[in-house]
């Protein structure tokens, strides 16, 4: 697939076909992520696959509890003064799939990276953050060239070290992500996204 091809093709999905991945086909992806640049030339991360249920079942036990008690129907059609925006559906069609979108998926990447505690006294601590992120984006452009797509879900609050205790991560390693690799659900209602018009965001020469 051309590299622009990717970028266009590749999407976030929350549904996915019950289709397994052959394992060799995530080392590939894997091994995309590892290109990735690195703030400090060490590429000091991790990665921990979740195959079973029965380990994604336990390990996303936070994420369960969110998508339970999220009601879309009301969400998406109770009362609003004003038109829903289309990051507010975007919102009702992803929470309650916060954890099938992950337990349905014939595999779980959770990407670690070696960074302590990010803190926001200056934006080079930003730095291992970053670098991860850049891996996160190889490993979903390589999924897109394979023919699978991604399902993601950012830790909230306590979720983030009650997922680390789980899985015995180190205490100088952070999880920035779970990633859900598989073949999307062609089925799968999306809802419309804003689009970026590009002459809009150009500035030249400064900020105007």
């Amino acid at each position: 697939m051309e590299f622009y091809e990717t970028i266009k093709t590749r999407r976030t999905t929350r549904e996915f076909l019950d289709k397994e991945v052959d394992f060799e086909t995530v080392r590939r992806i894997l091994e995309a992520g590892n290109a990735a640049p690195t703030w400090n030339h060490s590429r000091n991360w991790s990665y921990i696959i979740l195959r079973t249920e029965e380990e994604k079942e336990y390990a996303f036990g936070y994420a369960k509890k969110v998508a339970d008690k999220f009601d879309e129907d009301k969400y998406l059609h109770g009362y609003r003064p004003y038109p829903i925006t289309l990051t507010q559906k975007m919102y009702g069609h992803a929470m309650p799939r916060q954890y099938s979108m992950l337990k349905n998926a014939p595999a779980v990447v959770i990407p670690v990276f070696k960074g302590g505690n990010v803190k926001l006294d200056f934006l080079s601590k930003f730095n291992p953050l970053a670098t991860i992120w850049c891996v996160l984006e190889n490993i979903f452009l390589a999924a897109a060239a394979e023919g699978l797509q991604c399902s993601m879900r950012i830790p909230m609050e306590d979720e983030h070290d009650e997922v680390k205790k789980k899985l015995k991560v180190p205490p100088t390693y952070m999880i920035p992500a779970f990633i859900g690799i598989g073949y999307a659900d062609p089925k799968e209602e999306l809802p419309e996204q804003n689009k970026a018009d590009l002459e809009k965001q150009i500035h030249y020469g400064r900020w105007k």
